[in-house]
């Protein structure tokens, strides 16, 4: 899967602006596969608003990304039946994280920086009764991401915590277009882009056609 995001600093016709573009791109080349809210304004409402639009315009898979567990429920009720991939999860939030999910009944990431804190993570919300978990190891740069998703990889046939999706952030330009080609060549399932412009996405989706 891959994801472009779709910030809730944006005002709203902005946003049904972009999201009508992708649309049109996803008609034309397959592309993207999903969108992801970002909580950008960090403020409840404002990513309610914004999850709410999306929803009415967009058909496709979603995604809410937020550091504040605290305005997730609202955002998940104007999503209901759309099971969206809540991002954000890490050591300090991961019970507010898993309690969202839980009572959702939605996906989630888990995100540290170290493989090992990650695998732990995975481990505290498998025991909160979540089996839908995706792996952010929050890879930095291009060596970084080739050398843990090909970790993450190995572990998987030894380690159980480690058989999950493994999602990996990109950003913009040409350099993130790179690290969400790597990362889906080399074991990643989820790739989270924030923009990417038409050519760029025509790229990627060959490449990963082709590799299919």
């Amino acid at each position: 899967m891959i994801a472009l995001t779709v910030s809730d600093a944006m005002d709203p016709d902005a946003v049904c602006i972009r999201v009508s573009e992708l649309m049109k791109r996803k008609e034309r080349i397959g592309f993207p596969d999903a969108l992801c809210i970002r909580n950008d304004s960090f403020d409840g409402e404002r990513f309610e608003e914004i999850a709410d639009i999306i929803s009415k315009i967009w058909d496709g898979e979603l995604i809410l990304e937020t550091d504040e567990p605290v305005n997730l429920p609202k955002a998940l009720l104007r999503l209901m039946g759309r099971r969206p991939l809540i991002v954000g999860a890490n050591a300090q939030n991961i019970e507010q994280f898993c309690m969202a999910a839980g009572m959702f009944g939605c996906p989630m990431s888990v995100s540290a920086e170290r493989i090992e804190e990650v695998l732990d993570l995975v481990h505290k919300a498998s025991e909160s009764g979540m089996t839908d978990i995706a792996i952010d190891p929050m890879v930095k740069n291009m060596k970084q991401c080739l050398e843990v998703c090909t970790d993450l990889y190995r572990l998987s046939d030894t380690v159980p915590e480690a058989k999950h999706p493994v999602l990996i952030r990109a950003w913009s330009g040409e350099y993130a277009m790179s690290i969400a080609s790597v990362s889906l060549l080399n074991h990643a399932s989820i790739v989270l882009v924030d923009d990417l412009d038409s050519d760029c996405c025509e790229t990627l989706n060959k490449l990963v056609t082709s590799a299919l």
